[in-house]
């Protein structure tokens, strides 16, 4: 980080006391204080991913006022489960974002069972609960911002439709998987799906706010109370992102374990607590409510689907330095589809049963 760039961003932010916490795909942080309260300040980085990232107005502020927007949301759900201050300013000279700091991140490492099961189950019901506030905002799927809108969704049109259209694309990529790699063909996948996108097509009334990145470095802790941050909101089916967090934990975060993006968190030499978090994650979430599990783990079966399905169209492709950074090289790709496979087929197997 340019230091002239900080202290023209700490006078702008009016906070001192500057102390760095770290740095993150997308931006550095440091910890500040202002009126005497704690706070957290941060950057985006000039380098993400490994190329150059240039100023773009609309993005930058439709990402911001969407994490504000889930901010307020979480806390309307359960007070103080994510920062209860945050701004942002954005500007070609000047870009930063200020939120309250809301603990310390989690490590998994230092965790017994019983710890992750109960962090689990609290992040489990501020999801459920969060997925219970209103909207106001128009659309559907990933958050834009425009002058003349504001912020809304990107996606237009009738939601059951969408749901229906999603739910075939999701049946189509897997016969696309069939044709161009046997071992993906089996008795149960296709039953498991067809059972999965039915029940979506037929529960799937409403949409929420909901968050995508669910990282063990965006769950802070603080007097024991979870605090969620640096959120990837969407407005979406509430089940697909409690499906997507099932998938983060039971199979994502341990076969790309490997990658540079994640080998820093060592996930591998923490499974236990991974699938613990999974656990008490979906206790909290469904309640001991039976249709509601079920409806999670679909969505978590299509989820699987999906992460199997990128790898095959990165296999199609020329390999960039980004996707090197986050799925690794050809070989490390084609080698984690069969065992992206291979759960997959175990795990349509456990639903059917």
């Amino acid at each position: 980080m340019n230091k002239a760039r900080l202290k023209r961003v700490l006078q702008h932010a009016d906070v001192s006391d500057p102390a760095f916490l770290g740095s993150g795909a997308w931006h550095d942080a440091w910890k500040v204080v202002k009126e005497n309260r704690e706070l957290v300040l941060r950057i985006p980085k000039d380098i993400a991913y490994g190329k150059s990232i240039s100023f773009n107005e609309e993005e930058l502020t439709a990402e911001y006022a969407a994490t504000k927007l889930y901010y307020q949301s979480v806390n309307q759900a359960v007070n103080g489960a994510a920062p209860d201050f945050y701004e942002f300013y954005v500007s070609a000279d000047l870009t930063y974002t200020l939120e309250s700091y809301g603990g310390d991140q989690i490590d998994l490492h230092t965790m017994t069972k019983e710890q992750v099961l109960q962090i689990g189950k609290q992040i489990g019901g501020i999801y459920r609960k969060t997925d219970q506030v209103s909207q106001e905002i128009s659309g559907m799927g990933y958050l834009t911002w425009t002058e003349e809108k504001g912020l809304h969704g990107v996606l237009e049109g009738e939601l059951h439709a969408f749901i229906q259209e999603e739910s075939a694309e999701h049946i189509a990529d897997y016969e696309t998987l069939c044709t161009v790699y046997p071992q993906f063909q089996d008795e149960k996948v296709p039953q498991a799906l067809i059972a999965a996108t039915e029940l979506r097509n037929q529960q799937v009334v409403n949409i929420s706010l909901v968050n995508q990145d669910a990282s063990p470095e965006n769950i802070l802790l603080r007097d024991d109370q979870v605090c969620l941050i640096d959120p990837y909101p969407s407005l979406y089916a509430p089940r697909g992102m409690a499906g997507n967090f099932m998938n983060l934990y039971e199979t994502f975060f341990l076969v790309l374990s490997q990658t540079e993006r994640y080998k820093k968190h060592r996930f591998d030499l923490c499974e236990q607590q991974l699938k613990g978090m999974a656990e008490g994650f979906l206790a909290g979430y469904s309640e001991g409510n039976k249709a509601v599990i079920r409806e999670v783990r679909g969505e978590q079966l299509l989820q699987l689907l999906e992460t199997a399905f990128v790898h095959h169209q990165l296999l199609l492709k020329d390999i960039t330095p980004e996707d090197i950074i986050r799925y690794g090289d050809r070989q490390a790709i084609e080698a984690r589809l069969f065992v992206l496979c291979e759960e997959l087929k175990r795990f349509a197997a456990s639903q059917i049963k």
